[in-house]
């Protein structure tokens, strides 16, 4: 191949979500690796239940994901599929087809793991088209799997940056649980409501069709906000989220954090108030500490039982302030409690109207606060509710 076809692929993988960051020697290396392939409209390009072992870049045309008839998306030049089975070799859980004549880029995992050894941008790449998947809802039902024992792999591979992806590779186990566990099953009830939807709507009254569509609704509001929890925590994990922290009146930011969680208080027949919450200055990230009042606030009406009451309290004290988010709800036993903020033995309860969670909201406290010089505690007595306390510095 000769360097003209290089720096051709190397611009078109430039415009690949996967290969955005990853640096221009690694994307020759990846160019030369490739390998072009060419198939008919209505040609298989893989089978579901066949193992795994390349991604496929498609440089021109189109090519459906699908399960027998039923299509889980469509994809276009430019997208990628087979990705995660570069991380590990897996039977397929879907076919692909080809829609129109399309031209293929084939990367097998050998070369992969060869070419990347010492680099680890294309890891974040894949897991920043995972998130855009998800959030975009056109996920594909590949079988995503616990990646502990590739993982574990890797930190040989490399070597160089040992120390670096033993907390990476921690992280990941919990991102490929948090979304096999909690958005894997929940998808198959996203696309079985729209089935039934799509299919048996004139069977369907006024009052069904509002049920169905209001589970459609709280189903994708609790998604975005664990993709957004997730993203975040992807950014705090890969070193590129670093707080900017400016003088901001905390006031200001706690009464509107609860004005948006008051409806959700109100449905659920909860008092949400606050108490001494007056003009003060704090020097932190403000968007951060948004994160940090609206994880302990939803989580506070999340466990709380109708009737019950939520309070934001403020206490200044001598070089920093004091936030308190306390509720009379379900409380955790001391078990609970002692691994809360542990990745690999954290455990996540239900609401008291059925809510799910992930308990990555508490991680993502811990860290912000930790990032913005704070301190966060927590006490809880099962039965009796929950107080959680953060510190804020003060602004000079």
């Amino acid at each position: 191949m000769d360097s003209k076809d290089i720096e051709r692929r190397v611009r078109f993988l430039k415009k690949v979500l996967i290969f955005e960051e990853s640096p221009d020697e690694l994307l020759s290396r990846v160019a030369e690796s490739l390998t072009e392939m060419e198939v008919s409209e209505g040609d298989h390009i893989v089978l579901k239940g066949e193992l795994g072992d390349s991604m496929y870049i498609i440089r021109d045309g189109r090519v459906k994901v699908h399960d027998g008839e039923y299509i889980f998306t469509v994809l276009k030049s430019g997208d990628v599929f087979g990705k995660y089975y570069l991380l590990d070799q897996q039977e397929r859980s879907a076919t692909v087809t080809a829609l129109s004549h399309t031209f293929l880029l084939r990367f097998d995992q050998e070369e992969f793991h060869r070419i990347t050894q010492n680099e680890n941008t294309v890891f974040r790449g894949i897991l920043k088209a995972l998130v855009r998947r998800l959030r975009d809802m056109n996920v594909i039902e590949e079988q995503l799997v616990s990646q502990n024992t590739e993982i574990l792999q890797q930190k040989n591979i490399l070597e160089k940056q040992k120390h670096e992806l033993t907390e990476l590779n921690a992280t990941k186990d919990k991102f490929f649980s948090i979304i096999a566990h909690d958005l894997r099953s929940p998808i198959t009830t996203l696309i079985s409501l729209s089935e039934v939807l799509r299919t048996d709507m004139d069977l369907l009254d006024t009052l069904q069709q509002e049920e169905i569509l209001q589970s459609l609704h709280d189903l994708s509001r609790n998604y975005l906000r664990l993709l957004d929890n997730l993203l975040q925590w992807a950014r705090v994990q890969s070193g590129r989220m670093v707080p900017e922290p400016v003088d901001f009146n905390l006031e200001e930011a706690i009464q509107d954090v609860m004005v948006f969680y008051k409806p959700y208080a109100l449905d659920k027949q909860i008092k949400l108030s606050a108490l001494n919450i007056t003009p003060f200055n704090v020097l932190a990230d403000k968007n951060m500490i948004r994160v940090v009042l609206r994880n302990l606030i939803s989580n506070a009406i999340k466990f709380t039982q109708p009737g019950g009451e939520v309070q934001v309290i403020m206490i200044p004290k001598e070089n920093n302030v004091e936030i308190t988010v306390q509720d009379n709800g379900l409380g955790m036993s001391p078990e609970v409690l002692e691994n809360l903020f542990r990745l690999d033995k954290a455990q996540t309860s239900l609401g008291t109207s059925g809510e799910k969670g992930t308990g990555l909201g508490l991680h993502l406290c811990q860290e912000f606060v930790g990032l913005n010089k704070g301190t966060l505690k927590v006490e809880s007595l099962k039965g009796f509710g929950s107080v959680f306390r953060f510190t804020i510095p003060t602004a000079l």
